[in-house]
């Protein structure tokens, strides 16, 4: 898969990301590649009792893997998808530090 391809797919997976973990305190979601071109999602949740919790769910990160593999994601790129949890409660922290 191309590099733009594979920004697409998953710039559009964001949406239904978010929509699906919402009930479990995601507000937001991003991505990143890593430096071996693998997607890093970002998923934002209120506090960081939240985080922790989401961060417990072992359903989470299949969730995100199946939305992103519906979206034409490539196999290689969902296996080797990472998730990463952080809370505007935390990102406050390190700006009032």
């Amino acid at each position: 898969m191309e590099e733009e391809q594979l920004r697409r797919s998953v710039d559009a997976a964001m949406v239904p990301i978010v929509a699906s973990l919402a009930p479990a305190g995601v507000l937001e979601a991003h991505w990143l590649p890593d430096r071996a071109g693998d997607p890093v999602v970002w998923i934002r949740v209120r506090g960081e009792a939240d985080r922790v919790a989401v961060e417990s769910y072992s359903w989470v990160l299949p969730q995100v893997q199946i939305i992103l593999a519906r979206l034409g994601l490539a196999p290689d790129k969902v296996l080797a998808l990472r998730l990463e949890v952080t809370s505007g409660e935390a990102e406050d922290r390190l700006v009032d530090e």
